[in-house]
């Protein structure tokens, strides 16, 4: 009988320790709970929600983590896309191609999702629920994900008249030394164009000078990777664009 009970705990102990749990998400306000639904919310005039996830190995062991979206509803005329493992892919892929290995201990802060409105200057409103998941490639029971439901509230057609802002893609892409983007904003609004890394952090910002026309962004002192340029209008972020730099 006691043999037969030391047997039952070594094969439970195995069995949840093969299911057990290496990868641990946060962002910045903490970590965040296994299965969670969050709600991240836009602006009245916002045409684009950007996610930030960290991605810690709290394991013992590295492990190589793939990157999967599910799209459990989205809205007309919107799109999701991903940045992880060190590249940008575009809308049609579920799965990241790579897979980022983790050290043990390790936390990886390069995860992007982007949301945007891709037929009209702000989202209609309504809401897209979206579920993020990391998994070891190794052992796909080995994951965390967190649902997201992206909200918006556009303004009215009166309100948004009159009070819409281009950018255009930046070029050279990837930049070298510098990057040329065009742009136009309402009269009587104050723009600037900001660049900040993967993180979220502001690496750079160039006050606009005019309504319209074309800006240089010194990218010379930036190090090779990721980056995203914003047009900013009265202190709201109207656009957001990708922008590679390579030396």
């Amino acid at each position: 009988m006691k043999k037969l009970l030391l047997y039952l705990l070594l094969t439970g102990a195995l069995a949840f320790s093969g299911y057990s749990q290496s990868l641990q998400l946060s962002n910045i306000h903490g970590v965040i709970p296994a299965n969670s639904i969050m709600v991240q919310e836009g602006s009245p005039d916002s045409a684009e929600l950007i996610t930030y996830m960290n991605v810690k190995n709290i394991g013992t062991k590295t492990v190589n983590v793939f990157c999967k979206k599910s799209q459990l509803s989205m809205l007309d005329s919107t799109e999701l896309t991903m940045c992880w493992a060190g590249n940008c892919y575009p809308s049609n892929v579920n799965i990241s191609p790579y897979s980022q290995p983790i050290t043990a201990g390790q936390t990886i802060t390069e995860f992007v999702g982007h949301y945007s409105q891709i037929a009209f200057h702000h989202f209609k409103k309504g809401e897209s629920v979206v579920r993020w998941v990391f998994f070891d490639r190794d052992n796909a029971n080995d994951s965390m994900s967190v649902t997201i439901k992206y909200t918006s509230y556009p303004l009215g057609i009166a309100e948004t008249s009159g009070r819409q802002a281009t950018m255009s893609n930046a070029y050279p892409n990837p930049a070298g030394a510098s990057a040329n983007v065009s742009y136009s904003i309402p009269s009587g609004s104050d723009g600037i164009i900001i660049i900040r890394n993967l993180l979220g952090a502001t690496m750079q910002s160039e006050q606009l000078s005019s309504l319209n026309g074309k800006i240089t962004l010194n990218t010379a002192n930036l190090s090779d990777g990721i980056y995203f340029y914003s047009l900013m209008v009265n202190g709201k972020s109207s656009q957001t664009k990708k922008l590679i730099v390579k030396h």
